[in-house]
């Protein structure tokens, strides 16, 4: 048979460059020795997303995992166990002595750990599968690192790990010659590897690769938070460091920080994980960085039930219904490893189950702390995420939530949030940040959309129609750019039907053309035997090519006094979410796609009921006692120690392990025998005939179905879109102003990238429930005494030099001349000079304007101690120009109102809401020749009074706190008490509202 050479092209020049200088190699000595084997260059399996080995090479002398290095010179190996596992390797040149680091990829500090964790990955590859498991010993299984070389090494590999080799190219032949191993090649091993990692034969003709640009391996991120992860990644114990941004290229740009980064504060493996494996590939796509699924890294463990538990089951089809994949074991994660978790908003610690499905707790936060078990090791923790985006939960438990993370571990938790930075310009920009304010001050009184023609459109239901036909009249040949976005997903099918009807013109039911989105993770199975099973991932895109058959299965179940009709329909699609996937068939469940909400509680049952059946069925096809797992069961130390008796109980056990329980032998064992060792074995096979049959039956495989044009914002979290349509409207009974509108309208707008048009938007103002009443029975007089004194408090001039007012130490003095000068100013005046006369007079020098050597002289009066200094009286004293009238009514007008005495600070004891509000307030009614003054301050109560020369008007404002009763930054009421005129209440109306 000789060598079969497959290869994968890799990304970088040097490995594609290694691995055919190796296989070169390779063909001449098996050649040579005649052996048999299968090459596979650079293996991969979506499936098994850990392994990521540059090669695999199985013959007749082992089975060994390859990674390629690009390194000569002399290598110091460390020279103790411990340091060799944990510290960074290097290769000093011979020629000048200096020393480059040995890079491991980006996730481990050095090329033994790489390999490691490939070969701890490759041991639930061997598990998995059927004929592998059976075939390969995975402990045999030996791992080596080829250096393009010529190297030097220095030390020698710990003796402790005889299945890691470090070889170069030169050495090889005699490498492989030497190397023995109980693993040998057979040609049922070679065809499970080939399915399990399909690739194309290697092409032996020199073909010139081109060039591939190596990016710089730098990533600059703001120096305030390389500063707060050096501190937090030098620190030796376990940690948690919440960062956040609204940011995605903030968030990405800290995740590439950190992959790179990481290892040189001598961390040795670092984990890349995302909420889901959709949420993943929108990070990869985006990112071009390998994320793994939080599902995948922590779940699919061993349940430990006993045979009594197993066989109780059995009975009953239907007492199996909730499925419980465990958590498994976190010894592939070292100690001191780093675990990023990207997009962490979306991770959340609310109860997430169906009736028939749970991972673990069924909260996934929890489970993630669980599984790390930060409290016995050094391990860190990273999340990333948005702290304004919906969750997949209550965002109070999701992973970004420094109150919930405190509840799940005890230790050091640090945190850093991106500051809002708000933007001037209109759109969506605008828009994000304007809600972002809102959520982060929890006060939901504004909501206004920033039109602009480029990016933030409001569209009218006529233009909607347009759009639709524009974007989808014709069928989708790739992954859609534009979405309809809406709040429920009956809404989003109602669009979805009136976008077949009205622009594919393909009718109401199921058709050629359509645009479909999965709801849900399954594998199309291989019906060949010779290919890989596909993975369907949820949110992938697929165009409906062909519809072929249906298939109806009647499910009888207890809860149903008639059976249950499981409606299967075989369509063949193309992939657009993976382009070059070819055209495949697959079963969709036409229960889910038919509903507006999903499956009923009798459909999800009915359709449990049939997997469960099915896996029954598979397993009888493939007996127990004789699994690789009853056989390594027997070679167990507690089996060795039974007696006799136990050792025949258990075979029978193992033999009538798929009967029925009426079919089955009565027999007595011990506690050990049932709940203890026979359960270790049993499970393992159990979980791997399942595995087994989600591979090979795509009935049990049904994706669920919907149309694609139209989505919910749930859906389309984590997605990019070029542009959306966004019904901003969820329906009557839901409110606006709160958190779970303003994250979901953010979340909305989040997904668009260029253009946003906006049905149906919904605005909020503080007064939109404001009650205007004018209650004053009889109008008043405005009494502006002429003795009003004029104080000022804490008072900080703008319009005047402080080298003007040498000696000048009265306050309300000092007040004065700022506003006199202000007001003069703006006729032309300029002050020129401050003489103070007395404790009680000063005088104020202008010159006139257009005049040369002419004066404006004004005396200021003020009162003594008693009166606490007050200005009592402002007056002419030389004036050599006819504006005597206008000077005095300026000088009149200041003593109106005490409101001058006030200015800025009668809001300085305000800092919430009303801030704003009033400032505007102040603002308006200055405008109209009105001063305003907040005369008293009370809890949801404000008393203010507004005057001029000639009027004056008493109102009270009351406002709302309470976040919980949606009133927080609203005025409620605003009363009119007292007023000097008949028409200033409709006019103090129209300035404040």
């Amino acid at each position: 048979m000789s060598l079969e050479i497959l290869h994968n092209r890799a990304e970088h020049t040097h490995e594609n460059e290694q691995f055919r200088r190796c296989a070169l190699e390779l063909q001449t000595i098996f050649s040579q020795r005649n052996w048999d084997g299968l090459f596979i260059g650079n293996p991969f399996n979506d499936n098994y997303h850990r392994f990521r080995a540059d090669a695999i090479l199985c013959y007749n002398h082992g089975l060994i995992l390859i990674d390629f290095k690009d390194y000569q010179g002399t290598i110091n190996l460390p020279p103790n166990d411990e340091e060799f596992q944990n510290t960074k390797w290097y290769s000093e040149s011979s020629k000048d002595k200096s020393r480059i680091e040995i890079k491991a990829g980006s996730r481990f500090i050095n090329p033994f750990r790489q390999l490691k964790a490939y070969r701890e990955a490759f041991y639930e590859i061997i598990e998995k599968n059927i004929y592998l498991n059976g075939s390969v010993k995975a402990s045999k299984v030996a791992i080596a690192n080829i250096f393009s070389g010529p190297v030097e090494v220095v030390n020698n590999i710990p003796g402790s790990l005889r299945y890691y080799k470090l070889v170069q190219e030169s050495e090889l032949t005699t490498f492989l010659y030497d190397f023995a191993s109980e693993n040998k090649f057979s040609q049922e091993v070679a065809n499970a590897l080939k399915v399990v990692f399909p690739a194309n034969k290697w092409e032996e003709v020199n073909i010139q690769n081109p060039v591939i640009t190596k990016e710089e391996n730098i990533q600059e991120i703001e120096k305030e938070v390389e500063i707060e992860l050096s501190n937090f990644l030098q620190d030796e114990n376990s940690g948690v460091f919440v960062l956040e941004s609204m940011e995605v290229k903030s968030r990405d740009n800290w995740m590439k920080y950190l992959i790179t980064e990481a290892t040189n504060f001598g961390i040795p493996q670092i984990e890349l994980w995302a909420h889901s494996a959709r949420i993943c590939k929108k990070i990869t796509d985006r990112t071009r960085v390998q994320t793994d699924s939080i599902y995948k890294a922590i779940y699919g463990g061993n349940n430990q039930t006993s045979i009594e538990e197993e066989e109780e089951k059995e009975d009953n089809a239907e007492s199996k219904l909730l499925e419980i994949i465990p958590i498994k074991s976190n010894e592939y994660i070292d100690e001191k490893a780093l675990i990023i978790i990207h997009e962490a908003h979306l991770v959340n610690r609310s109860l997430n189950q169906s009736e028939l499905l749970r991972f673990g707790s069924g909260r996934l936060l929890e489970d993630i702390f669980k599984f790390l078990n930060l409290e016995k090791n050094n391990r860190k923790v990273i999340c990333i995420g948005d702290p304004y985006s919906l969750s997949f939960g209550k965002n109070e438990d999701a992973a970004i939530n420094t109150n919930t993370l405190s509840e799940l571990f005890e230790g050091g938790i640090k945190h850093y949030r991106n500051p809002i930075e708000v933007t001037k310009t209109n759109g969506i920009s605008n828009m994000r940040y304007s809600i972002a304010n809102s959520i982060e001050n929890t006060l939901f009184n504004q909501l206004h959309y920033n039109w602009n023609e480029d990016n933030l459109i409001q569209i009218s239901k006529p233009e909607i129609g347009n759009k639709l036909k524009h974007w989808f009249s014709q069928p989708k040949l790739s992954e859609p750019k534009e979405a309809v976005l809406m709040y429920s997903k009956k809404d989003a099918k109602t669009t979805n039907l009136w976008i077949k009807n009205n622009c594919l013109n393909n009718g109401q039911s199921l058709a050629k053309g359509d645009l479909l989105v999965a709801n849900n993770n399954v594998t199309i199975p291989d019906d060949t035997g010779f290919n890989q099973p596909k993975k369907v991932i949820n949110g992938m895109y697929f165009l409906l090519n062909e519809i072929k058959e249906p298939k109806n299965v009647s499910q009888p179940i207890s809860q149903s006094p008639l059976p249950i009709n499981l409606n299967f329909i075989n369509i063949n699609v193309k992939c657009l979410s993976l382009p070059g996937t070819p055209d495949t068939d697959i079963w969709i469940l036409e229960n889910y796609f038919i509903s507006d909400d999903g499956l009923s509680n009798n459909e999800k049952i009915a359709f449990r009921v049939f997997v469960n059946k099915r896996l029954s069925d598979f397993k009888n096809k493939f007996p127990f006692n004789s699994s690789e797992e009853f056989r390594n069961l027997k070679q167990d130390a507690d089996y060795i120690n039974l007696t006799d008796n136990e050792k025949e109980a258990l075979e029978i056990i193992a033999n009538e392990y798929n009967l029925p329980s009426d079919k089955k032998t009565k027999i007595s064992t011990t506690d050990k025998v049932r709940k203890i060792i026979l359960p270790r074995y049993y499970s393992k096979f159990n979980r791997r005939l399942s595995n087994l049959l989600r591979e090979k039956d795509a009935l049990v495989n049904a994706v669920l179905i919907n149309y694609g044009w139209a989505l919910t914002v749930h859906k389309g979290l984590g997605s990019a879109f070029n542009e959306t349509i966004i019904n901003a409207d969820q329906g009557e009974s839901k409110g606006i102003n709160n958190a779970e509108y303003f994250r979901w309208l953010y979340t909305a707008i989040t997904t668009t990238e260029d253009c946003a048009y906006i049905v149906n938007p919904k605005e909020i103002n503080p007064f939109q429930n404001c009650e205007f009443k004018d209650e004053s029975n009889n109008t008043i007089q405005n009494n502006n005494a002429t003795n009003t004194f004029l104080r000022f408090q804490n008072y900080e001039f703008k319009h005047i030099g402080s080298e003007k007012l040498e000696g000048i130490t009265n306050e309300n003095v000092i007040g004065t001349i700022d506003l006199l000068t202000k007001q003069l100013e703006l006729k032309g005046y300029v002050l020129e000079s401050v003489q103070k006369k007395s404790d009680y007079l000063t005088k104020i020098i202008f010159s006139i304007p257009q005049a040369t050597d002419k004066k404006c002289i004004l005396n200021i009066d003020n009162k003594g101690e008693k009166d606490k200094f007050a200005v009592s009286n402002v007056r002419i004293d030389k004036l050599e120009n006819d504006d005597s009238i206008i000077i005095e009514k300026l000088i009149k007008n200041l003593f109106t109102s005490d409101i001058n005495q006030i200015q800025d600070n009668s809001l300085e004891g305000i800092n919430d809401f009303r801030k704003e509000i009033y400032s505007k307030w102040f603002s308006t009614l200055k405008d109209n020749n009105f001063n305003l003054k907040l005369e008293k301050s009370h809890n949801n109560h404000d008393i203010f009074i507004a005057a001029n020369s000639t009027d004056k008007i008493k109102f009270q404002v009351w406002y709302g706190t309470s976040v919980s009763q949606k009133t927080k930054g609203f005025i409620n009421s605003i009363i009119v008490t007292e007023k000097s005129n008949d028409d200033l209440a409709n006019n103090l109306k129209s300035w404040l509202l």
